[in-house]
């Protein structure tokens, strides 16, 4: 069941992205340097996104949620993330969960060490 929490995680973030997006793609600045307000937009969108692990855990989660998007902005152009958003979510996750898998690690063992304190 373990397992199973970590996998809906992942789901929840890459699921995340296809909402963060449109978001993303409306910004009046240009489309291949990441903002400012897009950082946060996907910042905000990743913790909303994580609900019962945000209300948890929320440090844990909004370190993880700068992480991950720290490392989607430094593999990817904004416009890159906004085409890779409208791919399945399966074709998302492929493309995606490499840029950020230290991040989701990282996360998974803080969490884990959370829980036995």
């Amino acid at each position: 069941m373990a397992g199973k929490h970590w996998i809906i995680i992942v789901i929840i973030i890459i699921a995340a992205s296809y909402g963060i997006y449109s978001g993303v793609e409306q910004l009046k600045y240009g489309r291949e340097i990441w903002t400012v307000e897009s950082r946060g937009i996907l910042i905000d969108k990743c913790m909303q996104d994580a609900k019962e692990m945000a209300a948890k855990y929320r440090e844990l989660t909004f370190e993880y949620c700068v992480c991950s998007t720290e490392k989607i902005q430094a593999e990817f152009t904004q416009q890159e993330y906004i085409e890779i958003g409208k791919e399945s979510i399966e074709k998302q996750e492929e493309k995606l969960l490499p840029a950020f898998k230290s991040c989701l690690t990282n996360y998974q063992q803080k969490v884990n060490q959370a829980k036995t304190n």
